[in-house]
């Protein structure tokens, strides 16, 4: 039998992340009260250490950015919220399951 590697693990992971559940999974990972609580608690951890890093280490490049070209500007900054959303709900998913694995 081969040995799973870290690519395996993260591959099952993505497919489990957005493979279509049927309405009783759906109804059993409804989340509780408790574990929405924790979500936002994390995610809003997680999006004020993202929005200090970029105004600390791009704010200057933004603003040249934004001075000598607004098209590319309006790229850049939509694909940093897409990127931004994608990471920190991969990131969110993963730190629950973490804690609720710890937890149960």
């Amino acid at each position: 039998m081969k040995k799973k590697t870290a690519w395996d693990e993260i591959k099952a992971f993505a497919i489990e992340l957005v493979k279509k559940k049927t309405k009783a999974q759906q109804i059993d990972s409804a989340p509780s009260g408790k574990q929405f609580a924790l979500e936002i608690g994390i995610y809003v951890g997680l999006l004020l250490c993202y929005f200090f890093l970029v105004l600390s280490f791009l704010s200057n490049w933004l603003k040249n950015l934004f001075d000598q070209n607004k098209l590319i500007y309006a790229l850049v900054a939509w694909a940093l919220v897409a990127g931004q959303g994608v990471v920190l709900e991969i990131v969110a998913v993963a730190l629950l399951k973490v804690i609720k694995s710890k937890t149960d």
